[in-house]
Parts: structure tokens; sequence; C-alpha cells
């Protein structure tokens, strides 16, 4: 290893579970010191989702690996599939759903790195984003 590159096995991923999905983060700021930007593979079991959020100072990159997603930018939704991947700037608000069957599998991509410590904002129950889909 070296301050300048990091090989990650997928046998020594950090591994997080939170509501609605599973990160196995391949880059994280605990694993990685000095890194200019993280990436995580999340999995979202059928009929879950990462509701509304948004990162205040950072801004994210979503590659489909598997399944299918109901993804939304502040008021628009596109279904994304498998290749298929969208940016986010920071501060807009965004959530992913699993529209498909079986899990959905996309890879996250997170930076800068001086962003992390605002962290992740949910305003899945403020208006206009808690009457965007039905629950």
């Amino acid at each position: 290893m070296s301050d300048q590159w990091k090989f990650v096995k997928k046998e020594d991923l950090m591994f997080e579970e939170t509501v609605g999905r599973l990160h196995y983060w391949h880059y994280h700021p605990e694993t990685m010191a000095g890194a200019q930007s993280y990436m995580v593979k999340v999995v979202v079991p059928e009929g879950m989702g990462h509701d509304f959020h948004r990162h205040p100072n950072m801004h994210e990159i979503l590659y489909i690996l598997k399944g299918r997603a109901e993804q939304w930018i502040e008021g628009e939704m596109q279904y994304l599939e498998v290749g298929d991947s969208i940016y986010i700037d920071k501060d807009v608000v965004h959530s992913t759903f699993n529209a498909g069957k079986g899990d959905l599998e996309f890879l996250a991509v997170l930076s800068p790195p001086e962003g992390w410590e605002a962290g992740t904002l949910d305003v899945s129950q403020q208006e206009p984003y808690a009457s965007y889909r039905k629950k």
C-alpha cells in the first residue's frame, strides 16, 4: 500500500448495514486517509431504497450494476437500468429506490473529502419530497 494507491479485495471491504440498504465500502474516510473521493457498492433489497436526502458539501455519481432503479432528482424521476449513471451536484435532493425484482446494486462515488463532515441530510418528511411518490 502507498499513500497514492490502495488495492482493496472484496474480503477486505468495510461493511455497513443501514435502513433499506447494505453498503460495501471500497474507499471510506476510515479506511483511506487522504483519498480525494470515496466509493461504495450499495445493495438495495426489493421494495427498499434510500429516501430523499442531500449531501450539502459533496457531489455523487451513481452507476447501476444490477437491477432497475427508480431515481429521483428533486421533482424529476427516471428509471435507470444496468450501465446507466447519473451525476448529482452537492446539495441537490435525490433518492434511489429498487424498482425491479431481486436486488438493486450500484456504485456510488462521493467527493470531495472535505464534504464528508456535513454528512447526509434526510429530507424525506419535508414537502414537496414527502409527496413525490406513493409509499
